[in-house]
């Protein structure tokens, strides 16, 4: 019944355009002020992976996320281009290192996907790497890597790795509170399953509480206040997904058995890449969307699930 009701409150939440949320990750990796789980380097040397470049797209957008796709030439000169969640509030500028961008945005039909469009007087593009879309909609069980701008866990971590880190919240649940300082963070997850969200067409994945001896290294990451127009990515760096509602007792808390839902990128493809019109550039690089051949064996030992 308590998970009809969440379900339902997500539902809810979508329909009247709420702010999903801020990445909020389980143990010592995202224990409150602390520098875990912040940075690319790290995310590569705690998954195994080659590069991890694609967390420097996920970008902070107006009250949001964004995550920028790559830029290209057009009639009216060069433009970069953003993917985010159509209800974030527009703002009509970016900045991207150091440079401000006037944005225009397009919806992705009558989706909260939105195609944000981004030109200078100068003509300067962003240095960041093309990424991909996604052309097929993860499975369940796929490892995958949330990232975005969000609100700081409150909780410190405990140094006893055999030892819950977590609290009681709203309505006897357990999980973590935040706190308006905003940070960027990524975590890993996996896919749950799918839903047609307010027509949205969804993957979602589930917050889900460490097991015994996981809490001090675990990285399983929930959305909170905040994260909408967050990215989820493959361990490829292939954009899966973009954040816009949880269901959740509390967006400001994360709970054990939390959701949080992300539009389907590969359901909407063809709609992104003809609202975009033309072939980005830099190419993706070999390098960035290629990781080591035990990148998926490292998630899985992330990625911890008891069903």
């Amino acid at each position: 019944m308590q998970t009809t009701l969440r379900i339902l409150l997500a539902i809810l939440m979508a329909g009247v355009c709420q702010q999903s949320h801020a990445l909020v990750v389980a143990g010592a990796n995202g224990g409150g002020n602390t520098t875990n789980n912040t940075t690319a380097a790290q995310m590569e040397s705690q998954l195994s992976l080659t590069n991890a470049s694609f967390f420097n797209n996920v970008l902070q957008y107006s009250d949001a996320n964004a995550v920028y796709l790559g830029w290209g030439n057009t009639v009216n000169g060069p433009r970069a281009f953003l993917l985010s969640a159509n209800h974030i509030t527009f703002s009509s500028t970016i900045v991207i290192e150091s440079v401000t961008y006037s944005v225009t945005k397009q919806q992705i039909g009558t989706t909260d996907l939105a195609v944000l469009t981004l030109s200078n007087t100068n003509g300067i593009m962003p240095s960041l790497q093309a990424i991909s879309l996604a052309s097929s909609t993860p499975t369940n069980g796929s490892s995958v890597i949330m990232a975005s701008y969000g609100r700081q866990r409150v909780q410190n971590a405990t140094g006893n790795r055999y030892s819950s880190d977590a609290i009681a919240l709203t309505n006897s649940r357990t999980g973590y509170t935040t706190t308006n300082t905003i940070v960027k963070r990524w975590g890993t997850n996996q896919v749950s399953g799918t839903y047609l969200v307010n027509s949205t067409e969804t993957v979602y994945t589930t917050f889900n509480q460490p097991g015994f001896g996981q809490w001090f290294s675990t990285s399983e990451a929930q959305a909170t206040l905040g994260d909408s127009g967050g990215a989820l990515f493959n361990t490829n760096g292939v954009l899966l997904g973009i954040a816009y509602t949880v269901s959740a007792d509390n967006i400001t808390e994360a709970a054990f058995a939390d959701r949080t839902y992300y539009s389907d990128v590969a359901t909407y493809k063809q709609d992104i890449d003809n609202a975009i019109g033309i072939s980005l550039i830099p190419e993706p690089s070999a390098g960035m969307l290629t990781c080591i051949a035990m990148a998926g064996f490292a998630l899985q030992h992330f990625v911890r699930r008891r069903r």
